[in-house]
């Protein structure tokens, strides 16, 4: 194939094309499979809970900042339509007291009520017991072996002293990489004398409406939001910020990919300028040479983007890997995967567009003249 002939000419140059667009297409990947894995890990997470609603303060546009009063859930637990409310809290700690050096500079802390239905999903692969005490917690298996704490050793946490007494290995990587502990020490530590959480788990009833509650829970507290499970990633602005993120990203490092392809084929066409000539002077059309530098713009995609899925992935892992706790986590979709070898072929048409009309525009006597 003459297309592919031409780009072994210039073989180190044809390379960084092919980077230029593997890298751009590996970010697309890599970004992408990291931001889906954070969001299915928050549905996961909230579908684990067995719940059917959540209720948060839609005032907050932060999940974590999230508060709602007691008073406010007392209401909610006297609708028709709940069987139960499980209170959820949630605080980051600095472990204390470790001898040797640990990724896990931060733990994600769960608050908890001992016998709640909310602490049922812990009781699967569960080695050791639940706390029976607010001086016990829990370990994910991710904390517990990056901490080296085991069942029955004791862990620093807010400046007292707790015991863990299991270690859990159910939940999404950054559960796994935190701990569980009492709410009622929990709201010490935040200082919620009034029983506020951040989020409260709704149970409902056999046959129960979820419209009924949400809108019973709207027209008493216009700053609260009681919605599915399903509903919640799609609720919060900040996650959908992060998925605008990730596209600009790899968007940019996209358009550098482009350009790297434009540049080769501009400079091989001006190289080629006699030889393009000597061919339209045996008889190429304009569109046979229009084709032909399509050709090599579309191989170098092709190529490139093969290339860039094998690198997103392999990015992608080395990026959770060495992530600071170890507690993300990569999703990819097989529409992911077409996306991006989508763009790979757009960056090589769109790339290629400028020189093959260039190309085909030259003049066979002016082209043989070309020094």
């Amino acid at each position: 194939m003459l297309a592919f002939k031409n780009l072994l000419r210039r073989r180190a140059r044809t390379l960084l094309s092919l980077l230029g667009v593997a890298i751009g297409i590996a970010a697309i990947i890599a970004f992408n499979a990291i931001g889906q894995g954070f969001r299915g890990d928050i549905n996961h997470y909230l579908r684990e809970s067995g719940a059917q609603m959540v209720v948060v303060n839609r005032m907050m546009k932060d999940p974590a900042f999230s508060r709602v009063k007691k008073e406010e859930q007392d209401f909610i637990r006297s609708l028709p339509e709940i069987d139960h409310l499980s209170r959820a809290n949630l605080a980051l700690a600095s472990p204390r007291g470790l001898k040797e050096a640990t990724r896990l500079t931060m733990l994600v802390v769960f608050g908890r009520t001992r016998g709640d239905r909310l602490m049922d999903k812990y009781r699967e692969d569960l080695r050791g017991k639940l706390p029976e005490s607010d001086d016990q917690i829990l370990l994910g298996s991710i904390a517990s072996e990056d901490l080296k704490k085991g069942v029955g050793d004791v862990l620093e946490l807010f400046g007292r002293r707790f015991t863990v007494v299991g270690i859990f290995r159910g939940g999404v990587p950054w559960e796994k990489g935190g701990a569980v502990m009492s709410n009622t020490v929990l709201d010490e530590v935040l200082q919620q004398k009034d029983g506020s959480v951040y989020m409260g788990f709704l149970y409902l009833k056999p046959g129960a409406d979820p419209k009924r509650v949400s809108a019973a829970v709207a027209e008493r507290y216009s700053h609260l939001e009681a919605m599915g499970i399903g509903e919640f990633t799609n609720f919060y602005d900040q996650i959908e910020y992060i998925d605008w993120f990730v596209w600009i990203i790899s968007l940019v490092s996209v358009a550098v990919g482009g350009l790297g392809v434009l540049n080769t084929l501009l400079m091989s066409v001006s190289e080629r300028t006699r030889e393009i000539g000597t061919l339209r002077a045996v008889g190429w059309s304009e569109g046979r040479v229009l084709r032909m530098i399509l050709g090599e713009g579309v191989l170098i995609s092709v190529f490139g983007g093969l290339m860039g899925l094998g690198l997103g992935v392999a990015g992608a892992e080395i990026l959770i890997r060495f992530a600071p706790s170890a507690t993300l986590s990569t999703r990819y979709g097989a529409m992911l995967f077409v996306q991006a070898f989508a763009v790979a072929l757009g960056l090589g048409i769109l790339g290629s567009l400028y020189p093959a009309w260039r190309a085909s525009r030259l003049s066979p006597i002016e082209a043989l003249k070309y020094e």
